[in-house]
């Protein structure tokens, strides 16, 4: 390997390791669908990747990225990463000893609110330490990213929620016999990608599968915008990573593949919006192994991608009938993810969209930390629209015709939003059912991520000419938007709003497994929320289904819940018989735990009517056998 080579992967080293990643996670889905996974399936797509990514890099001819400026810090500059380091040890330590296997309602409930007011003078120290323009300070912005995306692993002794739980175990099936049936056209990616990385990780999947996509984001999102942007001058890097931070902390929280394909897409635009990189043909090599990686990930981020780059391909290198391409591609972007969710299973119903959500809120009868978090939390949607006007005015006024196919991009997509409002889902649940349309939105914002780079940009530019007054007001008015934003990426449990959602606990997996261990035979179904059916797939996994109903009932519809709330709302003995004589099993397993509403009353009623009546956790959780 020349000095040429070694000089090429040092400078542009994030493009071989993203494109690493990328080939690998390619390569491994295809030989999933096509045969299994096995050691030595992953080896030679390790190989083969590492193989093509160093080609690329060989032969590519673009312009290699500047390196970053390896000034030593000055004095002051070391008491400042000195402090800050020391908060970054502190916060830390401050969310490790939150950690509960209680079943939690919100992250909030169990964090000091001492983490809000060390995150604040971590937040002024760090935007100090921005005034030296050090390039040596981008490690602490990836560290304040992972802080941010971090809270539920640190919280949730178990796991966030029922997917990851549901993704864990399919990775262990996965892992014994090297594929899962039925083989679907999503997630795989997501699952090739952990499997590939368990083969050198020293410590157990699940947690892997936690740390995944918060590890990764906190990593490729500086360092791909940092990548792409760093001819730019320093302040218009570092500043619009912490606006971004603000707009993106929930969406990569936790490791689903919605969320992991959120990452890839974000990565993809990043790369797009480098105008040496993208005017070399050679390099949509790279860009549409990326897009081919979004869809074995998830197919509802793959799709925009696919038909994203196929816009931008044809409008730089203006192929022949490119304008009619353009037209068809956009129009994709509008009709093919709503036409998706009417095939698997919506019904359009005119009148299902909220537009209340889309109303000003004025709030004033709490403290004002809520009073402040919640003006956001509550008018986000009219946030959105403001943003969206101000990109417009910004893309048409300033003639910016190399945003145009981001603008145009989140147009179409909100266009497919509003399609998607539309779509009802009869068999899932009143809170799952918006949760469709609710992922096109988060695109379609993404969409609008290179725009408001470039706005706020604009932005900085005027702010730079302006008092120190009116800095320090600006930077104070960020910090509020910052812990806000923060404080409603997570469940949230306080006067203004409630999640209603509960995280698995020790006392679940404890009930399961007596379920499992006193059972008279193995037919039986057990109807409890779903935090108990994300129980039982961990420790047995997918093991018996009645119909297409897993033998725990899920809080996301379907014959057994449906039978669970009427049971609960009226404890009869004859209800349950009628969901046996159904479903063709022998005896059903109630299971209440103490946080469901009128528990005292629901369980005397209960108790009268069952053969059995079992307590886990002192009380926490009821079991009642019915026969």
């Amino acid at each position: 390997m020349n000095i040429d080579i070694l000089r090429k992967l040092k400078s542009n080293f994030w493009l071989f390791f993203i494109l690493f990643l990328s080939i690998s996670l390619n390569l491994i889905s295809i030989f999933y669908y096509l045969f299994k996974i096995n050691t030595l399936i992953l080896v030679i797509s390790g190989l083969v990747a590492l193989f093509l990514s160093y080609l690329f890099i060989h032969f590519n001819t673009s312009e290699s990225s500047q390196q970053v400026d390896n000034q030593p810090f000055s004095w002051l500059e070391r008491i400042l990463g000195g402090l800050i380091i020391v908060i970054f040890i502190f916060l830390f330590r401050i969310l490790a000893k939150s950690q509960s296997f209680l079943a939690i309602d919100s992250p909030w409930s169990f964090i000091s609110p001492l983490f809000f007011i060390l995150l604040s003078l971590l937040l002024i120290l760090i935007f100090l330490l921005f005034y030296f323009k050090n390039k040596r300070s981008y490690f602490f912005i990836s560290i304040l990213y992972f802080l941010f995306f971090s809270i539920s692993f640190f919280v949730y002794g178990i796991a966030f929620g029922y997917d990851q739980l549901l993704h864990q175990r399919a990775l262990r099936e996965i892992l014994k016999d090297g594929f899962i049936l039925p083989k679907t056209l999503y997630y795989i990616g997501q699952y090739s990608l952990e499997l590939f990385i368990f083969k050198i990780w020293p410590w157990s999947l699940e947690l892997l599968d936690r740390l995944l996509v918060p590890v990764l984001a906190s990593i490729l999102i500086p360092a791909t915008l940092i990548f792409n942007f760093k001819k730019r001058d320093f302040n218009f890097i570092v500043w619009p990573l912490i606006f971004l931070l603000a707009g993106i902390s929930s969406i990569f929280s936790y490791t689903v593949p919605q969320n992991l394909s959120f990452l890839f897409l974000l990565i993809l635009l990043f790369f797009s919006c480098n105008r040496d990189f993208v005017a070399v043909r050679y390099n949509y090599f790279f860009l549409f192994s990326l897009v081919l990686s979004i869809g074995f990930i998830h197919p509802l981020s793959g799709v925009p991608a696919f038909l994203f780059l196929v816009i931008l391909y044809v409008s730089k290198f203006k192929l022949l009938g490119h304008r009619l391409i353009k037209v068809l591609a956009y129009l994709g972007q509008v009709l093919i993810l709503p036409l998706l969710l009417l095939l698997i299973g919506g019904r359009f119903s005119i009148g299902v969209f909220d537009f209340s959500s889309w109303c000003l809120r004025f709030l004033g009868q709490e403290n004002i930390f809520l009073n402040a978090v919640y003006f956001f939390g509550f008018n986000k949607n009219i946030l959105l629209l403001i943003l969206a006007i101000a990109a417009s005015i910004f893309v048409f006024k300033y003639r910016r015709f190399d945003l145009r196919i981001y603008y145009f991009n989140f147009l179409a997509l909100l266009g497919a939003y509003g399609l998607s409002c539309l779509i009802d889902f009869p068999f899932l649940s009143s809170v799952d059912k918006s949760s469709y349309a609710n992922r096109i939105l988060i695109l379609a914002g993404l969409f609008l991520v290179p725009v408001l780079y470039e706005l706020s940009v604009c932005l900085l530019r005027k702010i730079q000419i302006k008092s120190v007054c009116f800095k320090i007001l600006a930077s104070i008015l960020l910090i509020i938007f910052i812990l806000s934003s923060l404080y409603l990426s997570y469940p949230r449990k306080d006067n203004y709003f409630n999640s209603r959602s509960f995280s698995i606990s020790n006392y679940d997996l404890e009930a399961v497994r007596f379920i499992e261990n006193h059972k008279e035979n193995d037919n039986y179904i057990v109807l409890a929320n779903q935090q108990l059916g994300a129980g039982a797939i961990k420790e047995y996994g997918f093991k018996r289904y009645y119909g297409p109903w897993f033998y725990y009932s899920n809080q996301t519809g379907g014959l057994p819940y449906s039978y669970y709330l009427k049971i609960i709302a009226e404890p009869k003995k004859e209800t349950a018989q009628r969901l046996l004589a159904e479903l063709g099993a022998d005896s059903v397993y109630l299971i209440l735990n103490d946080y469901w509403w009128g528990f005292d009353k629901i369980s005397q009623e209960l108790q009268v009517i069952s053969d059995q009546v079992y307590d886990i956790g002192s009380g926490s959780i009821k079991i009642f056998h019915l026969k």
